[in-house]
């Protein structure tokens, strides 16, 4: 018998994967004339006594906000709207699992889930919390307001994304219509919020607690606030593991803090104390291990999952598509989106701010003017706020990439050990498979990254060059043949995710347009330097972002451990992370600790700092020349023989 599958407007209903208090979610197919242009996630908000009226009356701002905010951590090209009265939300499928779905696999098969995972879904989340602050609507950064773990997504490669931004208002509307819906959200929700204020960044930090809080017990915390204080004083890990850590505990009860202002004063600030927990020696998170522990959880249904898909791609649609009815034309309120003054990541987004103020800026310059001349002062304030604003951003991408490398340099050494034998157990061929995998993505993606950070520098370079020099304002409007058109009543910014590669409108040529016109903010095509000048010179410092090659070691050290180490009678193991500065001699210049060993006062941080410096590497280039700057060092420390 075939299959039968039910159309939702222009999706194919593939698969139904949940339904509950926020709608159902399915795995469907977006089609055209020739079969799919994409599966889709797609969660329909089909509750009972939702009033969609309300639930719909933000989704052009959602809808604005889905096309500028871009980040590895935010579900790709989202988009909502309704189908035959029935609101939704729809976005690209990656082979992953809602997490409010995970939990409830968790706890009825008895899986726990450590504590580093946990941690570590907890820092994905706030990681797409912090991209999102990147963007401002109304004047203020954006916030999430309704963080659920059905917004979330785990990925079957152990990362995470988060969706529903923009949405907030017309869930939180509908909590007193839908008790199906206010029974879900209602554990993960900050007190202000069940008492009718409005949603914050603070709210959104209480919101990542909160499910931090489940994954580390396997319960929510109870619906009413007045009660969750007793849930707090002495929680333990699921399955009987024993108490929460107290380093655990002292973020969850800051993020859980009744008071807002008593918690993290943003997803930022979260993520920060959270990396500094990951990272400093206790625990040891990874992306891989947390992959390792979906495939464990899942590996049936991923496999089902795939045979699934295989068939679905080649459905013929013909049977079921039907072209879209032209629609009414309607101007939606203009949506303000813009960037800060201060970001945490979105790195496609400032590079298109920055080509999109460049346009901006030529429109403001180059438009008749008959009634008054252009406020240069103003102007020139305007770009030197964005070039603050990318300045922040650049600082925070490098300290991120810093963060990844170290992801990186830990995944090759646990590869290495397994292969020589060293490791606390050898890998099986798909574990190394996964992690070599891992490596060369995570080795792509600062490519990628060093490619955008030198755009963005010169980018940068330019509005500095623009701020100093004096704008020149035409006394009378020019004659301009072919008027440049004017902008419709558009959203105000919508941010490209990428680098344009072609330049944006100009003036006509000068032949054409023989009057004097006002100097424009000209495009930046891809930069081929790093933001430094034409100054580069041998022995310079750069920050190993933007180099094209790295160090690499030509020759290691073992380090000299203290007597003590070596003749304690317990067993001592770790790794110690160090960050080189390599001169383009290849030599060390200096050495500083990122992770320090575990057990402190043994001398080893030392012994490995002073091995490090009898490293000798080939040394980094950047435009063909050799360069000063920081590599990373991994060492696997132990005292057995």
């Amino acid at each position: 018998m075939a299959d039968s599958y039910t159309t939702f407007g222009n999706f194919l209903l593939l698969k139904e994967r949940a339904r509950g208090g926020v709608g159902s979610l399915w795995r469907a197919g977006e089609m055209e004339r020739t079969g799919f242009k994409r599966i889709v996630w797609l969660r329909r908000l089909d509750q009972i006594g939702l009033d969609r009226n309300l639930m719909s009356a933000d989704f052009a701002a959602a809808n604005q906000i889905a096309q500028t905010l871009k980040a590895s951590s935010i579900v790709r090209n989202a988009s909502v709207g309704r189908e035959k009265g029935v609101p939704y939300l729809a976005w690209d499928y990656v082979p992953s699992q809602p997490l409010d779905q995970l939990l409830e696999r968790v706890a009825h098969e008895q899986f726990p889930i450590a504590i580093d995972n946990a941690l570590l879904i907890a820092e994905k989340i706030t990681a797409a919390l912090a991209s999102a602050l990147s963007v401002e609507v109304g004047g203020e950064p954006l916030h999430h307001g309704f963080l659920l773990p059905h917004m979330v997504m785990i990925g079957n490669d152990g990362e995470a994304m988060a969706g529903g931004f923009g949405l907030a208002k017309g869930f939180l509307a509908n909590l007193a219509k839908v008790p199906a819906l206010k029974d879900a959200a209602a554990p993960y929700l900050a007190p202000e919020v069940l008492g009718g204020q409005p949603a914050s960044r603070r709210t959104d930090v209480y919101s990542v607690g909160a499910i931090l809080f489940q994954l580390l017990t396997g319960s929510p915390l109870p619906a009413d606030p007045t009660v969750r204080a007793a849930a707090l004083t002495a929680p333990q890990l699921a399955f009987e593991e024993g108490a929460v850590p107290a380093d655990v505990m002292a973020i969850l009860r800051k993020t859980l803090a009744t008071r807002p202002e008593e918690r993290f004063g943003s997803a930022a600030e979260l993520k920060r104390e959270l990396e500094k927990l990951l990272y400093g020696g206790a625990y040891s998170p990874t992306t891989f291990n947390l992959a390792l522990f979906m495939d464990r959880l899942y590996r049936n249904d991923i496999e089902q999952e795939d045979r699934e898909l295989q068939k679905e791609r080649g459905l013929d649609v013909a049977a079921y598509y039907q072209p879209p009815k032209p629609a009414a034309s309607e101007t939606p309120a203009p949506v303000v989106v813009e960037q800060p003054a201060s970001s945490r990541t979105g790195l496609y987004v400032a590079i298109g701010a920055v080509a999109v103020l460049a346009v901006v800026v030529g429109i403001l310059l180059l438009r008749p003017t008959p009634q008054a001349g252009i406020d240069s002062e103003s102007l020139r304030n305007e770009v030197k706020r964005q070039l603050d604003a990318y300045n922040q951003q650049i600082e925070v991408l490098r300290r991120e990439a810093e963060a990844e490398r170290i992801k990186a340099a830990e995944l090759q050494q646990q590869l290495e050990d397994s292969r020589k034998g060293a490791g606390p157990r050898k890998l099986t061929a798909e574990e190394q498979a996964k992690i070599e995998a891992d490596i060369r993505a995570r080795e792509e993606a600062d490519r990628q990254r060093r490619e955008r950070l030198a755009a963005i520098e010169a980018q940068a370079k330019q509005l500095e060059a623009k701020v100093a020099a004096p704008v020149v304002v035409p006394t009378s409007p020019p004659v301009v043949p072919t008027p440049i058109p004017q902008p419709t009543a558009a959203p105000v910014a919508t941010l490209p995710a990428a680098v344009p590669t072609t330049a944006p409108p100009t003036a006509p040529p000068a032949t054409q347009a023989p009057a004097a016109v006002a100097p424009t903010v000209a495009p930046v095509p891809a930069a081929p330097g790093i933001g430094l000048g034409d100054g580069l010179k041998e022995n310079d410092l750069v920050d190993p972002t933007l180099v094209d090659v790295p160090p690499q070691i030509l020759q290691d050290a073992k380090p000299s451990y203290s007597r003590v180490f070596l003749m304690s009678r317990q067993s001592l193991q770790g790794l110690v992370i160090l960050k080189a500065l390599v001169n383009a001699k290849g030599l060390v210049e200096d050495v500083q600790v990122l992770r320090p060993f575990p057990v402190p006062k043994l001398g080893v941080d030392e012994a490995c700092a002073e091995a490090a410096r009898q490293y000798r590497f080939k040394a980094a280039t950047k435009g063909g020349i050799k360069v000063k700057t920081w590599a990373t060092i991994t060492m696997q420390v132990s005292n057995k023989r």
